[in-house]
């Protein structure tokens, strides 16, 4: 039996990497200019189509992301690799291009001592951009949930980390790598000790800091220290050394331990999962997302025949009845319930399935049909 067991568990993982790499889709990248009222400016932005988007009408969660051309198509690979083998959801990314000349000013608080600035400028400006201009238009314009994220790198960073807690309601994750906490005499620091003080953040926060001059290092590990100070249940965060790393290359590890973070628990353990356990992972993929999930018609079909191999009948039958009663126009769905009631010599169930399969199924050719009568033959 443990043998079976070892073999079957070989069997699964050799399966999704298979799947993962037999897709012959790649995403597309689309190139967008935006009209901008709030900059007085055009503005091009980065979309990239996760490699199913065009295949079928499922709606995406976003992840938005500063210095969009750069960061946008490491950015969006990470995330199909993670995809593809089920370690995070499928997403669109929007990378909102900052022109070199601009990304000091757009991605940075404003210095308020400069009495000419208007009452919105620098990175609150930006922000009103993103929020009021770039975000309606991409839910207008694409398949999307009502989830969204930020990512951003230095001043990325800190434009990320102020657009938490300046809207910390627009968001339901924020990465921010490497922040350039120290900007304006450690202003942001303040302004985020306030709004934890008030309980006033909320959603998933990855931030981490490389191997850097003091001027980085010292306000992030004051910003943890806030953390610690300041604990909200409603704000989960992750902070990360990556000491082997510099400022220019933290941010492919950044991205991915940030996604990580965004998306805890996401994939399926490699062991048995019952009905009730695949139920609970998909239960709180939903939360996560804000968007109901059912577990797929063939991760349940997987999951039941390595039970039925471990011969626990009760958890096989109940994932083959669940999975027959859910994709009730599945052909496969009907024959494995069947197929799992002879394997258990529970013969006359499996006429009833058999019957139940006929009745219901509404396309179902002879040939079909053939092959599920030669069952009980």
């Amino acid at each position: 039996m443990k043998k079976i067991a070892v073999n079957l568990i070989f069997m699964l993982i050799c399966s999704i990497h298979i799947n993962a790499f037999a897709s012959d889709h790649i995403g597309e990248v689309e190139e967008v200019v935006l009209d901008s009222q709030i900059l007085d400016e055009k503005r091009k932005l980065v979309v990239y189509l996760p490699a199913t988007y065009k295949n079928d009408t499922e709606s995406y969660p976003v992840m938005y992301i500063t210095d969009g051309d750069i960061q946008g198509g490491h950015t969006s690979g990470t995330l199909d690799f993670l995809a593809k083998f089920d370690q995070a959801p499928s997403m669109i990314v929007v990378g909102i291009v900052n022109p070199s000349h601009k990304r000091g000013k757009e991605l940075t608080l404003a210095n308020k001592e400069n009495s000419d600035l208007e009452s919105l400028s620098g990175a609150d400006l930006f922000l009103s951009f993103v929020e009021k201009e770039v975000i309606p238009f991409i839910k207008a314009h694409y398949r999307t949930l009502e989830y969204q994220a930020l990512s951003g790198t230095s001043h990325g960073g800190q434009f990320a980390i102020n657009a938490l807690v300046k809207r910390p309601n627009l968001f339901n994750g924020v990465i921010a790598i490497s922040p350039s906490l120290y900007w304006n005499n450690n202003e942001l620091l303040g302004l985020a000790e306030e709004a934890m003080k008030g309980q006033e953040l909320a959603g998933r926060l990855f931030i981490s800091i490389a191997d850097e001059e003091p001027t980085m290092t010292t306000p992030f590990q004051k910003f943890g220290e806030l953390i610690k100070k300041y604990p909200n249940p409603n704000l989960n965060v992750s902070i990360k050394n990556f000491d082997d790393e510099s400022h220019d290359s933290t941010t492919l590890l950044g991205q991915y331990y940030g996604i990580k973070h965004l998306f805890p628990n996401w994939a399926i353990p490699k062991t048995p999962q019952t009905l009730a356990d695949l139920q609970s992972i998909f239960t709180a993929r939903s939360e996560l997302i804000n968007q109901p999930m059912v577990i797929p018609e063939d991760r349940a079909n997987g999951y039941g025949q390595w039970l039925q191999y471990l011969n626990r009948k009760e958890d096989a039958l109940a994932l083959f009845k669940w999975n027959r009663d859910t994709y009730s126009q599945s052909f496969n769905a009907h024959k494995a319930l069947i197929k799992s009631y002879l394997h258990f010599k529970l013969a006359n169930k499996a006429k009833a399935a058999l019957s139940e399969a006929l009745k219901t199924l509404n396309k179902l050719d002879p040939k079909q049909k053939q092959e599920l009568e030669n069952l009980l033959a």
